[in-house]
């Protein structure tokens, strides 16, 4: 039978319309694939080693990060220096390649050159926030990489708490420094603490690391002996053994996220002056890795 040309038209129409639904079906599968990203699940609380997990191998066709948990601390700029508890997960494999959790955290600066690639994802960042990020593989690691990175605080973040009448006054500037004046009165004969912020975290322990920011101030003529706050300075991991008499007594105890003033005499600083700290407790951690809290 021969066609006629409207024949041949409805015919041609209709094979038009059966490509254009395969194509538009074809787009809503590719759309509808999760990306690997999507893929991962991160369970566990901020600070807390995360539970990671995710289909192996995980296909992974370009760089993502998402925000897992949104921090309500102060935001990261330019030159900040940020500090990092990390879990790398191979996504190949899903074995863990590293893992700071455990003992001290990272310190980073906010800058292009010491960030590298995760500049982007700190910068405007707050601290708080739990980021899950999915990397490609490089020439030095050529299986790619599923991480997790916890932006700790960088400053006490604690319930504030009025100090006694008496106490040296304490002033913060918006980026945490504090500013300590020693009042006009003898200074006290034995170790005074004063708590400035109560922090719920875990708790600095004798044979554990600790984390702090600080500064420490002269009684006798008001001056800055010694600051983590200055230019180019971060928070310090320093290990709770062998310090000075009124650290060791002081800080026991003490909860992640406080900040504790120490008036400090001189038989249990370094004998010639009663000395100032204000310290913001960050982080503890064991001393050999295996088991720390920096909530």
């Amino acid at each position: 039978m021969r066609t006629t040309p409207t024949a041949r038209s409805h015919h041609a129409g209709a094979l038009v319309l059966l490509l254009a639904l395969l194509l538009g079906l074809s787009a809503c599968t590719e759309d509808d694939e999760p990306s690997a990203v999507e893929q991962v699940t991160v369970g566990g609380d901020f600070g807390a080693l995360p539970q990671v997990t995710f289909p192996t191998p995980l296909e992974v066709t370009e760089t993502q990060t998402s925000i897992v948990i949104e921090g309500e601390g102060r935001v990261l700029a330019e030159g900040d220096v940020a500090l990092l508890s990390y879990l790398a997960v191979d996504a190949t494999t899903g074995e863990v390649i590293e893992d700071n959790f455990g003992s001290q955290p990272q310190t980073m600066r906010v800058t292009q050159e010491d960030a590298g690639p995760l500049y982007e994802s700190l910068l405007d960042a707050t601290e708080g926030t739990r980021l899950l990020r999915v990397e490609l593989g490089t020439a030095e690691r050529p299986e790619p990489v599923v991480i997790v990175y916890d932006v700790m605080h960088t400053r006490a973040w604690g319930e504030p708490v009025d100090p006694p009448a008496g106490a040296p006054d304490v002033a913060v500037a918006d980026n945490g420094e504090p500013t300590v004046t020693i009042p006009d009165d003898e200074p006290p004969t034995s170790l005074e603490i004063v708590p400035l912020r109560r922090g719920d975290g875990a708790q600095v322990r004798s044979g554990m690391a600790v984390t702090v920011r600080y500064v420490a101030v002269s009684w006798a003529d008001g001056e800055v002996v010694e600051s983590t706050w200055s230019a180019g300075q971060g928070p310090t991991t320093i290990a709770f053994t062998g310090l000075i008499e009124g650290w060791q007594n002081g800080l026991v105890d003490a909860r992640v996220g406080s900040q504790i003033m120490l008036v400090v005499p001189p038989e249990q600083a370094f004998g010639d002056d009663t000395l100032v700290y204000v310290i913001d407790v960050l982080a503890v951690s064991a001393l050999d890795g295996t088991e720390g809290d920096s909530r």
